[in-house]
């Protein structure tokens, strides 16, 4: 009997069996649990930032909407702004002419000028170029034909134009009544 009690199982169970055991359940069940949690709670944290991402949002538009509507009250109309800017551009060209000295002008015209032609009017128009247009009187046509070929040859002066002319007896004198345009570029070429 005493043989029996001596007996030596053929499997020898070590400490360390259990201890693999016990590692891997864990890793079988609490890793996957961990990455739930982990997991769940990024989702519900994004889910979070993203309501408040929309919440300022929505504010911002309400904001951005009522700045808007304050500077779109604020804010003249489309045909003020092209009506003040037309004539501000008008005042500009007003102003650039009023600095300009229209005795070299009116000098030219004079030393041009015949003394058998007499004017009526003269008036200036500030363009692009200055245009002047003249109403007057010659005693003859040969006068009004040398004076307009005076003007072509002029370097102040561009293109003239004859705009009408026609035979009048004014005090029992036979009188020619023009008018004509023609463009000032100044003494130098250069517009005023």
């Amino acid at each position: 009997m005493k043989h029996f009690l001596n007996f030596k199982p053929t499997v020898v169970y070590r400490k360390g069996s259990s201890f693999m055991l016990k590692t891997s359940l864990v890793i079988l069940y609490a890793v996957p649990l961990t990455l739930f949690f982990f997991w769940g709670f990024n989702y519900f944290a994004a889910v979070e930032l993203n309501q408040f991402y929309q919440s300022a949002e929505k504010q911002l538009t309400k904001k951005t909407e009522e700045f808007n509507d304050r500077i779109a009250k604020l804010r003249p109309a489309k045909e003020e702004l092209e009506d003040a800017e037309k004539i501000y551009f008008d005042y500009r060209k007003v102003s650039s002419l009023c600095r300009s000295s229209w005795s070299s002008l009116l000098n030219s015209l004079e030393r041009l000028t015949p003394s058998q032609i007499r004017f009526k009017r003269i008036g200036i128009k500030p363009d692009k170029l200055v245009r002047i247009s003249m109403e007057g009187e010659a005693t003859q046509m040969s006068y009004l034909t040398g004076f307009l070929s005076s003007l072509f040859t002029e370097k102040t002066f561009i293109n003239p134009n004859l705009k009408r002319h026609s035979k009048s007896i004014v005090d029992g004198n036979e009188v020619i009544s023009f008018s004509l345009e023609v463009d000032y570029v100044g003494e130098r070429g250069e517009l005023p």
